[in-house]
């Protein structure tokens, strides 16, 4: 390794002059490669996925002009014979369907998996209402699976959100409001709207608040299978008591405990056990330490 005779910056063997002040290097036996450089006189930029768009609109502009196709055919075949649009409006929703979730992704220039599945649940929910109102004139079964794929929806979104997000305050935060707003829904759907804020909602807080309890008792303390079961069964008996004051309330108008007591009376000796049993093993370390054994 040499050094500029000018300036003293260290100069590498393929250096003809000196990077700093330009004085010429002179060694004749050096081994001079020019297609070295220090530093690139032009910038390479990184070349991407070569995608070829027009191949993409053209598959999508394809499977449109088929789609429709069918559906005219299938809507004049239906008009002629029946003066009426009858039996064609179901295959005709069905190749709406198909078109939204196979070939309209082929007109979208970005397209992540998060997205695609969005739209696919969101059309197959649609579908199976306008399906359901087709055939019977109703959405009695189509709000039940519409809803179920909603809310696989809801808990795929928590998840790619948490991706992003992570602080887990405003992740508890979206599947409350959301699971609230579910079981808003399923029990609008299956008993009477009166029932909702005097008995479906308060189980349902009231559930949630000991499922929270739980967590973060669990969460405070090191874990130990003892410790865990006693504040299982200890804050089951608990949501046990508040159910049934819950229902009490709603079918007679007063408080008063029934079945809770059963309940209690059969968890709340499981979880002092647990506790004996976890503070068993502590006292048998803490002797077996003091033994050497």
């Amino acid at each position: 390794m040499s050094y500029c005779v000018h300036c003293g910056v260290k100069l590498a063997e393929y250096h003809e002059a000196c990077p700093l002040c330009h004085t010429k290097v002179m060694d004749p036996h050096a081994k001079i490669d020019p297609q070295t450089r220090d530093y690139p006189e032009y910038r390479e930029h990184l070349s991407g996925k070569n995608t070829n768009h027009m191949r993409r609109l053209l598959a999508g502009t394809v499977l449109t002009s088929v789609f429709s196709m069918y559906c005219i055919i299938l809507l004049l075949v239906n008009f002629i014979v029946n003066r009426q649009f009858s039996w064609s409006l179901i295959p005709v929703w069905s190749l709406m369907y198909l078109w939204f979730t196979v070939a309209y992704p082929f007109f979208r220039i970005k397209n992540t998996f998060f997205r695609l599945y969005t739209y696919d649940s969101f059309a197959t929910a649609l579908y199976l209402l306008v399906l359901n109102l087709i055939i019977s004139g109703d959405i009695h079964w189509a709000k039940f699976a519409a809803s179920g794929i909603i809310f696989i929806w809801i808990i795929m979104n928590g998840i790619f959100i948490s991706e992003r997000v992570k602080k887990w305050i405003p992740m508890i935060a979206y599947y409350i409001i959301a699971s609230v707003l579910f079981t808003a829904l399923f029990a609008f759907m299956l008993i009477d709207t009166a029932s909702i804020p005097t008995l479906v909602l308060p189980i349902y807080l009231a559930v949630l608040f000991f499922a929270f309890l739980s967590f973060f008792m669990i969460k405070a303390l090191v874990f130990d299978l003892y410790n865990y079961l006693a504040i299982i069964f200890f804050n089951a008996s608990l949501l046990s008591v508040a159910i049934d004051l819950i229902v009490t309330r709603f079918l007679t108008q007063s408080y008063s405990l029934g079945w809770s007591l059963v309940v209690i009376s059969a968890l709340i000796p499981l979880s002092l056990t647990a506790l004996m049993l976890r503070n068993i093993k502590k006292l048998r370390t803490y002797v077996a330490k003091k033994f050497h054994r």
